[in-house]
């Protein structure tokens, strides 16, 4: 990924404070990266790109901070992640995404804190596993499953930490153990 903070302040060094166009340039002259300063700070919409001119990010500033929708892009021009900021937090829904461009998370931010339902998928587009977050930390019940979408096991979160009666399956969907995890087990955290 490009380390576009080295180019930025690379660039910046040359001002006190910058105001208006900046572009920067790889090593190799390529784009680096395209945006508007004003009064010192990142503001309006910015691209970065990788070192063989593919875009690499775009997202919008305001006042110094990311703010609004984003996206990064791997080396070969197919999406890697689409999220927005606000007020330079994560904020609102994010989706991730493989080289091939197969989605293998959608998660949820507030504020900087995942909040909400978090999905996360297997290489065949299946679903890998499913739960909530709240203030940052996996709530309530869960879900996890085999490739082939039958149930690998569930249970509850609180506090971080899995919490009362786990139960594992096999491949064939039977139940083969369960374990109840108190709240103040050692070594349950998540």
């Amino acid at each position: 990924m490009l380390n576009f903070r080295y180019y930025l302040e690379r660039w910046l060094s040359r001002f006190r404070q910058p105001d208006g166009p900046a572009e920067g340039l790889h090593d190799n002259g390529e784009i680096g990266f395209r945006g508007n300063f004003r009064d010192g700070k990142e503001e309006g919409p910015w691209e970065f790109y990788h070192p063989n001119g593919q875009l690499e990010i775009e997202c919008t500033y305001r006042n110094g901070e990311r703010d609004g929708p984003w996206r990064i892009y791997y080396d070969n021009g197919r999406l890697k992640v689409s999220g927005s900021s606000r007020e330079g937090k994560p904020d609102g829904l994010f989706e991730r995404f493989d080289a091939t461009g197969q989605l293998y998370e959608r998660l949820n931010y507030r504020a900087g804190d995942l909040e909400g339902l978090y999905e996360k998928f297997h290489e065949n587009g299946r679903l890998a596993e499913t739960g909530r977050y709240h203030e940052g930390r996996p709530e309530g019940l869960w879900h996890f499953y085999y490739p082939s979408g039958q149930l690998r096991k569930r249970g509850r979160f609180m506090n971080r930490r899995r919490s009362g009666v786990w139960e594992y399956f096999d491949e064939a969907g039977r139940l083969v153990r369960q374990h109840n995890f108190k709240t103040d087990d050692a070594g349950a955290f998540y």
